[in-house]
């Protein structure tokens, strides 16, 4: 049987206007393998809801490096297949949700406390719980966030109060602090198996985020068998093909912290050479060459 060339679009956010070049580099991957793959912004497909879904679904399957949870099921309820998943980039966009599928997994992770959901303003002691339970300092994370920019440390009582008054209406959650000289491991997870991993460590005075948008620095490390293990595993309990991993070495041993649905991949590549766009690429090449095999 002769295979058709497959259709692919890796679809970036509304208001991606270039950056690390990670989207142009899985396209060009994707087109060295014979995928002819287009480049589009969310509202260039212009999904709606009409007498089914409306808009520009002309391809087998998306690359899709975007958050936006509703475009990602408009595109699965019109028979696109997509990398990840619509259902694993929602919990991992929301960090209370990624932290539920690992305790559901069985995975290590630092002790979590979820904000309750608040609709009026108000008075309440939760912060005095949380502080309580967690210890100082308090790391206090929004839900929603990315590059490390939503992710806050409390000294004290009195700081961890001004952060639950400034965030108390939105989701966030409360998490114990873990000390590891302003560091953390990154590892990239690619069709249930570990590729690559760094070590991030902050350069910045006082900094307590390893993130290389805050200017964190990466370091290239083993990937041992423990590493690999547990990262996929994270990856797994989410339904996530692709997946950053950010785990933290403690006196209790790794522990997951996040598991990233959209990770960047420029400074991981640069750190330790592994060219993770050609591998995603290929690991979706093949992915679709079994789609057609199965199908026809």
């Amino acid at each position: 049987m002769t295979s058709r060339r497959i259709e692919a679009a890796v679809v970036v956010n509304a208001f991606w206007r270039g950056g690390d070049a990670g989207a142009e580099r899985i396209a060009a991957a994707l087109r060295r393998l014979g995928v002819k793959a287009g480049l589009f912004r969310t509202d260039e497909l212009f999904l709606r809801v009409e007498d089914g879904v409306k808009g520009m679904t002309d391809f087998d399957l998306a690359v899709y490096l975007d958050k936006d949870i509703h475009v990602a099921r408009l595109l699965e309820e019109s028979g696109v297949r997509l990398f990840n998943p619509a259902e694993g980039i929602r919990l991992a966009d929301d960090k209370m949700l990624t932290h539920i599928a690992l305790l559901s997994a069985g995975i290590p992770q630092p002790k979590t406390v979820s904000s309750p959901l608040r609709f009026t303003e108000g008075e309440d002691d939760f912060a005095e719980k949380a502080g309580a339970l967690l210890g100082y300092p308090v790391v206090v994370k929004k839900c929603h966030g990315a590059f490390g920019r939503e992710v806050y440390l409390a000294k004290d009582l009195f700081e961890l109060k001004e952060r639950r008054a400034a965030l108390k209406m939105e989701p966030h959650i409360y998490q114990e602090y873990l000390e590891c000289g302003a560091k953390d491991i990154r590892v990239i997870v690619i069709g249930g198996k570990a590729v690559a991993a760094m070590r991030r460590s902050a350069t910045r005075k006082g900094e307590f985020r390893a993130n290389g948008e805050l200017g964190g620095i990466g370091e290239k490390i083993p990937l041992t068998k423990e590493l690999s293990v547990l990262a996929v595993r994270a990856a797994g309990a989410l339904g996530l093909c692709y997946a950053g991993v950010d785990l933290l070495e403690s006196a209790r041993g790794l522990l997951v912290t996040e598991v990233n649905s959209n990770a960047g991949f420029r400074l991981i590549e640069e750190t330790t050479g592994v060219d993770v766009a050609s591998l995603y690429a290929e690991y979706i090449a093949s992915e679709m060459r079994k789609g057609e095999e199965k199908n026809g």
